[in-house]
């Protein structure tokens, strides 16, 4: 018998590798202007945070190009700042690169009976978007993006309005599987459920999870069944 029902996925560093679509649109765009880019390029937009927005304060757009246009800064980089962030921004919006193993883990856990619900922060329209052009969304029984339901995670009240849409209310027969410790595995544990995290960097753990993998493929080791 399996342990679990139903797993509660992440999309974004999950099963869309998000920080590999930043980079690959990053050098895009550059090579696309002859600007330099190499290993420093690489190193300093990996040192630069996300600016903190308040919801509404600045546009949807705003907040995906805020670190590039930050890197811009830092470089110095002449030309039309609007016109680099806009084009960084559809490179952004119309990038789909899956993580490693994504539709055979989404596929094997399929048929092995398991519902999988997306659970996942950001933009509907760039979330849903991302999973349809991926291919991914025929896996999934429902989808719950933050924004449909003016709700995220890690607060109890996301899983509590998942759990409200969903057949399963055993929350001992659910697991949620992401690579953030501050939404995901903050979130299970916030909502009382045992939790997958996905450590691809090595980091160092915040908050504890049931379980720990290195790469999502993982996963079907983690749930097969004997």
């Amino acid at each position: 018998m399996k342990r679990y029902n139903s797993l509660f996925i992440d999309l974004d560093d999950t099963l869309i590798d998000t920080s590999c679509v930043e980079i690959n649109s990053v050098q895009k765009v550059f090579n696309k202007h002859n600007i330099p880019f190499d290993d420093t390029v690489l190193s300093l937009y990996g040192e630069i945070k996300y600016q903190v927005f308040t919801l509404g304060q600045y546009s949807e757009k705003a907040i995906f190009t805020n670190k590039f246009e930050q890197l811009l800064c830092l470089l110095k980089i002449e030309g039309n700042y609007r016109e680099l962030c806009d084009e960084f921004y559809n490179e952004i919006i119309n990038s789909h690169d899956t993580v490693k193993g994504a539709e055979r883990v989404l596929s094997f856990l399929k048929q092995m009976g398991y519902r999988l619900y997306l659970t996942a922060n950001g933009y509907s329209a760039i979330q849903r978007k991302r999973l349809v052009d991926s291919g991914l969304d025929k896996f999934f029984n429902a989808v719950f993006i933050s924004e449909d339901i003016d709700l995220r995670k890690p607060s109890k009240a996301y899983f509590d309005y998942v759990f409200a849409h969903i057949p399963e209310s055993d929350r001992k027969k659910v697991l949620v599987v992401g690579d953030a410790q501050s939404t995901d595995i903050l979130g299970a544990k916030n909502a009382g459920l045992d939790s997958c995290w996905l450590n691809r960097k090595g980091l160092k753990s915040g908050y504890k999870s049931t379980y720990e993998i290195g790469e999502l493929e993982d996963l079907i080791e983690l749930l097969k069944i004997d």
